[in-house]
């Protein structure tokens, strides 16, 4: 699977993950409250039940995409396949730590729309939510092809699609 499906499809996991599941317990073990393998308060494996220190912030961190970090994976594929020049490169760092902070502000809206995943979005704001994202996609593209040059831009369309 190239870079670009990995990132893309490492986003639209953490977008779907928002927007369908519910906690983790629920999901792997059938209920959050005393039910399955332990997962959740009231869980049969630790007595108590209770999550050990910082296992619930760890979780959180670990399913909230880093901008920074995503922005940088993009750069590096693009500046490699795209062969950017060193003004080029700095353009488009900034266009994609620009929009994978506002991809962030989006996951924020999603869990917010979701009770923090817990319940499914309306269709009204799920609609709402895809049409942002949307329009974010063309505009970032929009700024690539103000940096690209009309080949790269073409390369860039072409090998983000496989």
């Amino acid at each position: 699977m190239s870079v670009t499906k990995k990132i893309l499809a490492a986003l639209l996991m953490g977008a779907g993950l928002f927007i369908c599941s519910t906690n983790d317990a629920d999901a792997q073990y059938g209920g959050g409250y005393g039910g399955g393998y332990g997962g959740g308060f009231g869980g049969r494996r630790f007595g108590s039940g209770i999550p050990q220190a910082g296992q619930g912030e760890e979780r959180k961190r670990d399913n909230t995409p880093d901008p920074e970090k995503i922005a940088e994976e993009e750069t590096r594929w693009m500046t490699k396949k795209l062969s950017l020049n060193e003004e080029q490169q700095m353009k488009v760092e900034d266009i994609n730590i620009k929009y994978a902070f506002q991809r962030l502000d989006m996951y924020e809206a999603i869990k917010k729309a979701t009770n923090n995943g817990t319940t499914p979005p309306s269709e009204e704001t799920r609609i709402k939510l895809r049409e942002q994202m949307q329009k974010m996609k063309a505009d970032k593209d929009n700024d690539f092809k103000a940096v690209l040059t009309p080949e790269q831009y073409e390369i860039y369309l072409k090998k983000r699609k496989d």
